[in-house]
């Protein structure tokens, strides 16, 4: 009876230990495929997307799914390029953040500038640059805009991170004072339709697509200034300048092919 005993506590401890290789063996395989590990994104041929919410560029159809513009010409590119990709709409700030701290991610509709110019592998323009344009409520009739400088008298809501954010920060707006930072295009847009501030600056396609939303009339709001050429930038797609080069290569390549720019820099 005691051997008896015996055996079965030794079949026990061998069950135990089968059974404790197996996990551990699952650990090491879901660590193998983290996508922390650095290793194995350098060694893969898959991107992350990002990008944020702005008509008709980048934004979300009526089932979900991202779409718009931009977003059809990086698909194109990318699938052309024989990379595989999984694109997530976030706010500007944490895309932004995003593609520039991870490796292998691809981030768009973005504009150069001379301050991100470090941060990625550039490829452009993605599309023609639309204007932006500065815009009051169409009842603030007292509100004029002849110069620039007549700007600096108002207060604007800006999408945080932007470069729109540079721009006026640079023209010598203050943050918390005539100059407020929202997460989103929509913010800004609800910031003025509450009057809480004075002025916004959008697209044209954008606000419209924005009021038409609400279920307002495009009249509600009314064009003041345009910014100067000088104060637009490119639009392009960007990838993080830690992704490894045969993939950059194969995007680059294949930007070239399907779209045929005079010029691409990198």
């Amino acid at each position: 009876m005691k051997s008896k005993n015996i055996i079965i506590l030794i079949q026990c401890i061998i069950t135990f230990l089968v059974l404790l290789k197996f996990a551990n063996a699952g650990v090491n395989n879901q660590q193998g495929f983290n996508i922390n590990d650095t290793n194995n994104i350098s060694s893969s041929n898959k991107v992350l997307v990002v990008t944020e919410p702005w008509f008709p560029y980048n934004y979300l159809d009526s089932k979900g799914k991202v779409t718009g513009r931009s977003t059809e010409i990086v698909k194109s590119i990318l699938k052309h390029a024989k990379i595989s990709y999984e694109i997530n709409l976030y706010p500007w700030q944490r895309s932004y953040g995003i593609a520039k701290e991870q490796d292998n991610v691809l981030i768009y509709s973005i504009y150069r500038t001379p301050e991100r110019e470090q941060y990625f592998h550039w490829i452009c323009p993605l599309s023609n640059s639309p204007l932006h344009s500065v815009y009051k409520l169409s009842s603030r009739k007292n509100l004029v805009i002849q110069k620039e400088s007549d700007l600096n008298k108002y207060s604007f809501s800006i999408t945080r991170g932007t470069f729109l954010h540079k721009l006026f920060v640079n023209k010598g707006m203050e943050e918390g004072s005539n100059l407020f930072l929202t997460s989103s295009n929509k913010s800004n847009l609800q910031m003025l339709l509450n009057n809480r501030v004075d002025l916004l600056v959008e697209v044209d396609e954008a606000i419209i697509q924005m009021l038409t939303s609400l279920n307002l009339s495009n009249e509600t709001v009314k064009k003041v200034y345009t910014l100067k050429a000088e104060d637009q930038a490119e639009l392009c797609m960007a990838i993080s300048k830690g992704t490894p080069s045969h993939i950059v290569d194969k995007v680059r390549s294949s930007y070239r092919v399907l779209y045929s720019p005079p010029n691409l820099d990198d």
